[in-house]
């Protein structure tokens, strides 16, 4: 690994502790254990290792998610295994992070978001190509729209989560749950029933 990718590699273990504001470029070179100008050979300024560091996360994190879709066609055990892995990612993740993040580098969240869309999207547009394929979708469903429609479901639904505090359960079964039992067969109904009480099931624990 080189210096570039232990400082990111560093940087996001330290952030995920202990939030975005309070780590200092002092404290990440004394915990990688090399001088702070090599830091600064790599990154040119705080700010930008951030950015750095979100798009890792994000490439990251969709990596995962393609690898999951390569090995299960059934796209709804599929989006369970998303839940799952969700949870995983954000288990240990001091919430002074994303206040952090939210607070003091918005802009950073913001442009964060515009460079990994294009990607999210892609994923979303090989699940519903995959679930019409497996017959578990409709066939007149329209997979662009779709794509767009369940991003913004995303983000609602984390909006609904962190701001209101609301169960993820009843975020399941309000925002998403309606839309997935109207584009889904009759086949797909009864993997998403199965999979949608394993989703509260697992909410509960």
């Amino acid at each position: 690994m080189d210096a570039r990718d232990s400082i990111i590699d560093g940087a996001v273990k330290l952030f995920r502790q202990k939030g975005l504001k309070s780590v200092t470029m002092d404290e990440l070179a004394r915990s990688l254990g090399m001088s702070k100008r090599t830091i600064y050979e790599n990154f040119r300024d705080k700010n930008e290792l951030i950015e750095t560091c979100l798009l890792k996360l994000s490439t990251d994190g969709l990596a995962r998610r393609h690898k999951i879709l390569d090995t299960n066609k059934n796209v709804y055990e599929v989006m369970y295994q998303f839940a799952l892995l969700q949870h995983d990612e954000l288990n240990g993740v001091n919430p002074v992070f994303f206040d952090d993040l939210h607070r003091y580098y918005s802009a950073l969240l913001a442009e964060s978001k515009r460079k990994s869309e294009d990607a999210s999207l892609t994923l979303l547009k090989r699940l519903f190509t995959t679930g019409i394929d497996g017959r578990q979708f409709r066939n007149d469903t329209n997979i662009e729209v779709a794509s767009l429609l369940v991003d913004r479901f995303f983000e609602f639904a984390i909006k609904l989560i962190d701001n209101y505090h609301i169960n993820p359960c009843e975020v399941f079964r309000t925002v998403f749950l309606p839309y997935f039992r109207g584009i889904s067969t009759p086949e797909g109904l009864t993997e998403l029933d199965k999979v949608s009480a394993k989703i509260c099931e697992h909410k509960k624990k």
